[in-house]
């Protein structure tokens, strides 16, 4: 075991060494080298002192060499601690091409990631011998192991001759397709309209007062890109899936929510929509899981196994301020700007849509014009810099009526579903009736 452990660790030594020579003597892959690799990445210290001083010199503009970094080190009283003019000149032995230096890069980097993982571990490890609360050890845990970063930027820098060929021939590709939507429809014809379905890599808030209708409208998107052949992932934090489900027959069979959840007032009729709802949304593809109080390291872990083993296009998370993290909790707003940004990142990450249901502070009730706007999400305002697209939800008649929302009610109420942020195009008002009684929200 030991050898094994002393042959990798020469392995990555010798690969630190070649990136570092390759980054000295070859001008044109040391930008390479710099946009990838930080001088922490590097297992020696003597490595990371190098490395920074190299850094430093690219930043500057300066040629570098042998002589110059040594220099530079024994200003600093840095050259002998690096092994000296010796040590510098072996290294630069090791360069004779600079072809293939992406290997030795992804070495530096992936033996970074362990090296990361290994601290953070053994970090945890001394924690669990103190005398400290296991649920701060757990957040502490999932902090340090979302900090790291586990892709380097070998892709991020593309010269724009590339980018503008693939855009063209995208719109090119958009044209001859006609109107087919470039994202996951929503089932709702001007809000496709406006995003042109949701797009892959976005974070969508859905923010609204309680009882005017997220949880539906939320339901209805998943149902509505699921019958679209898109495989839906529906995180539930507030509901339990048979609630869901029965919500979910509820609008698609246009039978009173009251009559489902009671299982009374039921006719032949009713059974039989009920039926062939039932066999046509056990054909969908749609996956729920409702763990109360998950955390944003298990909504990224489960939702990574879900796009490998359901082909999730699209993610439904009802609802934000739901979302745990283990700790005292003595700041919410922080937590909630932190979830939001892994929200945001798990998006891009996954390469799906992820619509993030959001409760709205209670300062919107105070105003005369209770229209929401983005100030009034709830908690915190960086989430209206994370997210995307931002919609809310208003109806004049909630607030008109004394008693407030009655689903028994069978009555049909106009809706505003407002896009007051978009980040890639229009924003504006799509107009939508929601049937109250079964829980469906259809285009005016």
């Amino acid at each position: 075991m030991n050898q094994t452990s002393n042959a990798r660790n020469l392995i990555i030594e010798d690969a630190e060494r070649m990136v570092l020579a390759t980054a000295i003597h070859s001008a044109k892959a040391s930008f390479e080298v710099m946009s990838r690799l930080k001088a922490d990445d590097f297992s020696l210290q003597s490595h990371q002192m190098i490395y920074d001083v190299l850094m430093r010199q690219q930043i500057e503009g300066s040629e570098t060499s042998v002589t110059k970094i040594a220099h530079e080190l024994l200003k600093e009283k840095k050259l002998d601690r690096v092994g000296g003019i010796e040590y510098l000149t072996q290294i630069s032995g090791y360069f004779y091409t600079d072809e293939g230096i992406e290997e030795f890069i992804d070495i530096v980097f992936k033996n970074s990631i362990g090296r990361q993982l290994d601290f953070a571990l053994n970090y945890i490890k001394d924690l669990r011998n103190q005398e400290i609360p296991v649920e701060d050890i757990f957040s502490e845990a999932q902090s340090r192991i979302l900090d790291i970063k586990t892709d380097s930027n070998h892709d991020d820098i593309v010269p724009i001759s590339k980018t503008i060929q693939e855009v063209v021939e995208k719109i090119h590709l958009l044209e001859q397709q006609g109107d087919v939507l470039t994202g996951v429809t929503t089932g709702f014809d001007k809000l496709d309209k406006i995003t042109n379905g949701l797009q892959a890599g976005d974070f969508i808030i859905l923010a609204a007062r309680p009882s005017m209708g997220k949880t539906a409208l939320a339901l209805n998107l998943a149902y509505n890109a699921a019958q679209n052949h898109h495989g839906v992932a529906f995180f539930s934090l507030e509901m339990p899936k048979e609630q869901l489900v029965q919500r979910i027959l509820g609008s698609t069979t246009k039978i009173e929510s009251s009559k489902i959840r009671s299982g009374t007032g039921l006719t032949n009729e009713s059974w039989k929509a009920i039926t062939a709802a039932a066999d046509k949304i056990k054909k969908m593809n749609i996956v729920i899981d409702d763990s109360p109080g998950i955390n944003i390291l298990q909504i990224q872990a489960k939702l990574r196994k879900m796009k490998r083993d359901h082909n999730i296009s699209i993610c439904v998370i009802d609802y934000l301020q739901l979302i745990s993290t283990i700790g005292n909790g003595d700041n919410r707003q922080n937590e909630i700007a932190t979830i939001s940004r892994q929200l945001k990142k798990i998006a891009r990450e996954v390469g799906v849509p992820i619509v993030c249901l959001s409760q709205l502070s209670r300062s919107v009730e105070k105003r005369e014009d209770r229209t929401p706007i983005m100030s009034d999400l709830r908690d915190s305002g960086a989430i209206e810099q994370d997210a995307d697209v931002i919609m809310f939800l208003y109806r004049e008649a909630y607030y008109e009526k004394k008693s407030g929302y009655d689903e028994v009610l069978d009555n049909t109420e106009e809706t505003d579903l407002i896009i007051s942020k978009h980040r890639n195009g229009a924003t504006g008002i799509v107009k939508l009736n929601f049937h109250k009684s079964y829980g469906k929200f259809t285009d005016i």
